[in-house]
């Protein structure tokens, strides 16, 4: 799996995780592209590259109408932090995504695209993200 995770989120959320799992790839949007890149640039990158994820916060990015069409037309799995988790500090947000980062590959795995809310707990099953 390949992870870029969005500047809503610190970037030391994906230097945690790199060591932990060497066989992804996790990266934060700040250090992978030009400062204020918008995000239809980013995601039409990433879906030219091939075999991304992306882990944001921004909920809003399904509503701007050119970012919606860039989400449907991409083949990006998305995972929204939403709800509970905008309460955890970095490291308790880390702590928690290490727990579900299998999820998250293997969600990669069975699907080219798709939005998913994923959960606080590991134990939880990922929800297709509602429009």
């Amino acid at each position: 799996m390949k992870l870029l995770v969005d500047h809503n989120l610190s970037p030391a959320i994906p230097r945690s995780l790199n060591p932990l799992f060497p066989e992804h790839t996790f990266a934060a949007l700040r250090e992978k592209f030009q400062p204020n890149t918008p995000d239809v640039e980013w995601m039409m990158e990433l879906d030219r590259d091939g075999g991304w994820a992306v882990l944001t916060k921004d909920i809003r990015i399904q509503f701007r109408p050119h970012e919606r069409l860039a989400l449907d037309r991409s083949k990006i799995v998305f995972f929204f932090l939403a709800g509970a988790w905008r309460k955890y500090s970095v490291p308790e947000t880390a702590a928690r995504l290490i727990r579900l980062v299998p999820l998250m590959a293997k969600q990669v795995d069975i699907a080219e695209r798709g939005r998913f809310d994923l959960p606080i707990n590991a134990g939880s099953k990922l929800r297709p993200h509602r429009d």
